[in-house]
């Protein structure tokens, strides 16, 4: 070996040492590829060292000597740097990567212990291996050609599935840094000392490379700078273009050496540099919609921002021009608006709310909002160090992994690259997100910076946007509630009216069969001092008078009802029932009102309906309402129809109801009543009209009869409401009553195994009502 190859050798061997050094004292920054880091260097700074070895020496059997070990070292750092490359770009493939590589390297040992002769690293064995190949050959420039299309393949794979360019670009740093290290490898088992010591320089710089890309947090800009270093040349042509251009003229004009000669050097220097330098800017602009940068500079870019958020007036509008104008003077693809809402007013909470705002160019179907803990990382960086933040940061800087999982998860869905807090008297109120660049450079920390001017450019916009929207939504919560007093008041207006109106009604419903008390009293008095009475008038009297008693007993229970229902002191007792049963109930009191007013009255539907847990006797009250309320306000001939359906649920923990429909061809319901007439003592008509019976056409009643239906009806968890084309005295639009009542009652409703004759008045019990026929010509048909 010649003395310039012993002190390259030497010198790689120092190289390898230092690097080993200054990675030892590192290692912490390597995290768990450190294992492998250090290998690699051990490896090459073993292969330096073998190198130094003499031709003589030989091992086993002579086969194997200084090129076999040199190349054998070179190959085993193959391996460890290709686990390095796996660990920091596909971490899931490193096993398989270290499998392979041990049974390429075992093979290799394998094939040259059994061979011959083992001309690997051997004088000229590159270039005579392609003549007479041999299985350690084989095995040897086979492997390292999968090797390498494994690792390049690995890094290109990484570079185009990365989200982040930050993370493309390191995935681009490890396909440059692999290029390199194979062929420092190929130059040492080339066989030529020439080749091998070029070899040793080149070995190192990607070494070196590999420290730096584990070391470092981000890697320089590979495309940019590639993109600079093609400027930089192409502006060196045409510098040196004008500089010959000028030259040539000088010479061919053959100056002299006087003032004139030296007046036309100046003038041809003039007009070249006046051609140069705008011809130079042009290739810039070139370059710069080439690698796809934004023509515009900071200031201006900055400018352009705060002039059109500037004319946003409400959030909406904001979120429109700030992520379109973000789009062009940051050359992104996307951007977006992220507002902070306060979880505590008082500010003792520990976190704010973020809401991306709608508009901004985020994903669909992702989680719009996360708490920010005001201990997070991300918060500091944001608001207190008001500075922004890069996607890539987030992921992989170490200061960050203490953040909330679900905190970067929000990030992270959002697929931006950047964000900038809005800040607005030391209070963070909004950030500023902006997507991938067009170019897919990674931000740069300029970027950052301009990023960050625009977020404190958008903090008074944001600001004067959420106090128009809090003043709008507070003009019309006003509005709203206006409107809501005006319809209260006119409530109110009619139900005070109702209260006036109950005196006439009640004195009119207790006045007369008081009167008719008094009245058939007197007669009995007048006929009994005459001697005058028989059977028959006593007969007559009595029920005339036992009537005009059930009628005041009636009105007076509707009253004590109604004021049960006022304090929920209304006692249900559930019981299986069956929702025909109830209706034939609520009918069979009412069938001679309705032969007398030549009604028409149908059911269908009811047969087939389930058992239901209720009330009877109140629930045939209920319905009892309903059906008089119906017969009241059709007129003589009209019709009645009751339908019943069952409604099947639709969610899980969710159960069945029955829904009972009463329909007549009545008078109908104006709009504005549809909702008073459930209220206490309200009518729809003139209190002063009054009827002598309560099934009578527009007969009188005090107004309490849907009241009650409405109480029991709910307090069986159901509901009721009425539906109506409006009210009209000539064409009958008539209305419909809706009652929903839920299948089965929960478990802590009080149910009784039958029912008290006593309580139950004279209603009929459901067994004897469900044996009896309806009374003919009440029903039309009973399916």
């Amino acid at each position: 070996m010649s003395t310039f190859s012993t002190i390259v050798t030497s010198a790689s061997i120092i190289v390898h040492s230092t690097l080993f050094a200054f990675a030892l004292r590192r290692k912490q920054r390597f995290h768990d590829a450190w294992a492998w880091s250090a290998a690699t260097l051990l490896l090459g700074l073993a292969a330096s060292a073998s190198y130094l070895m003499s031709d003589d020496i030989r091992f086993v059997n002579d086969k194997i000597g200084r090129g076999f070990i040199f190349a054998f070292l070179l190959m085993a750092m193959l391996v460890a740097f290709g686990a390095i490359v796996f660990y920091n770009i596909r971490r899931s493939l490193l096993k398989a990567w270290l499998a392979l590589g041990i049974v390429w390297l075992v093979g290799l040992v394998a094939a040259a212990a059994t061979s011959e002769s083992v001309p690997i690293g051997e004088n000229e064995w590159l270039i005579n291996v392609f003549t007479s190949p041999d299985v350690v050959s084989i095995i040897t420039l086979a492997g390292l050609a999968i090797a390498a299309f494994i690792l390049l393949v690995t890094a290109f794979s990484g570079f185009y599935s990365a989200f982040l360019p930050e993370v493309a670009n390191r995935a681009l740093f490890w396909v440059i840094n692999i290029a390199i290290l194979v062929t420092a490898i190929i130059l040492g088992l080339s066989g030529s000392e020439q080749l091998v010591l070029i070899g040793f320089p080149i070995l190192a710089f990607g070494l070196i490379g590999s420290i730096y890309a584990q070391m470092s947090h981000r890697v320089f800009d590979i495309r940019g700078g590639l993109t600079l270093t093609a400027q930089t040349l192409v502006i060196m042509l045409l510098t040196m273009l004008f500089m010959l251009v000028a030259l040539f003229i000088s010479l061919n004009l053959e100056l002299t050496n006087d003032g004139s000669g030296i007046a036309v050097i100046i003038a041809i220097a003039l007009v070249a540099s006046g051609l140069y330098i705008p011809i130079r800017e042009i290739v810039e602009i070139i370059f710069r919609r080439m690698s796809g940068e934004p023509l515009t500079g900071v200031t201006q870019a900055t400018r352009v921002y705060s002039q059109q958020v500037s004319k946003a007036v409400d959030i909406d509008q904001l979120v429109g021009i700030a992520t379109q104008t973000l789009n062009q003077v940051m050359g992104v693809r996307n951007s977006g608006l992220i507002v902070v809402n306060s979880t505590d007013p008082d500010g003792k909470s520990d976190a704010i709310e973020l809401f991306v705002m709608p508009g901004s160019g985020v994903p669909e179907n992702i989680e719009t909002h996360v708490l920010l803990n005001l201990a997070s990382p991300i918060y500091h960086t944001l608001a207190s160090e008001r500075l922004a933040l890069s996607q890539y940061d987030l992921e992989f800087a170490e200061q960050y992994q203490q953040a909330d999982k679900q905190e970067r998860e929000f990030f992270t869905n959002l697929q931006m690259g950047a964000y900038a807090p809005i800040v607005v008297e030391d209070t963070l109120i909004g950030i500023l997100a902006c997507g991938a660049k067009i170019n897919d450079a990674p931000f740069t920390a300029q970027d950052l910076e301009i990023l960050a001017t625009m977020g404190d450019q958008t903090g008074i916009a944001l600001r004067n946007a959420r106090l128009f929207a809090d003043l709008k939504h507070l003009n019309e919560s006003m509005s709203n509630l206006n409107k809501g007093l005006e319809e209260a008041n006119e409530q109110l207006a009619v139900l005070d009216s109702v209260k006036t109106d109950f005196i006439t009604i009640a004195s009119h419903e207790l006045r007369t069969p008081l009167a008719q008390i008094r009245g058939y009293n007197d007669i009995l008095d007048a006929l009994n001092e005459q001697g005058l009475l028989d059977q028959d008038q006593i007969a007559s009297m009595s029920n005339n008078l036992r009537k005009a008693t059930e009628r005041m007993e009636g009105l007076i229970a509707a009253m004590l009802d109604v004021s049960q229902l006022d304090v929920n002191a209304m006692d249900l007792n559930f019981t299986p029932t069956s929702p025909e049963a109830v209706v034939r109930m609520a009918i069979e009191p009412l069938t001679e009102a309705i032969k007398e007013r030549k009604l028409s009255l149908s059911a269908r539907g009811l047969r087939g309906l389930p058992q239901i847990d209720a009330d009877l006797q109140r629930l045939v009250q209920a319905f009892g309402n309903l059906i008089v309320n119906a017969i009241k306000f059709t007129p003589d001939g009209g019709r009645v129809e009751i339908t019943g359906s069952l409604q099947k649920a639709t969610k899980p923990g969710e159960q069945d109801h029955v829904l009972i429909a009463i329909a007549d061809t009545g008078v109908g319901i104006a709009p504005e009543n549809l909702e008073l007439i459930f209220e206490k003592f309200y009518r729809a008509y003139d209190p002063a009209l009054h009827s002598t019976g309560t099934t009578k056409f527009l007969g009188a009643g005090p107004g309490l009869g849907l009241t009650i239906a409405k109480g029991v009806i709910e307090g069986h968890r159901g509901k009721v409401w009425v539906e109506s084309l409006g009210h009209d005295m000539e064409t009958y639009p008539g209305s419909t009553f809706y009652v929903l009542l839920p299948v089965s009652q929960p478990s802590d409703g009080r149910r009784v195994l039958q029912i008290d004759d006593g309580s139950h008045s004279s209603a009929p019990d459901e067994a004897s009502l469900l044996r009896s026929e309806p009374s003919p010509g009440t029903l039309e048909e009973w399916p």
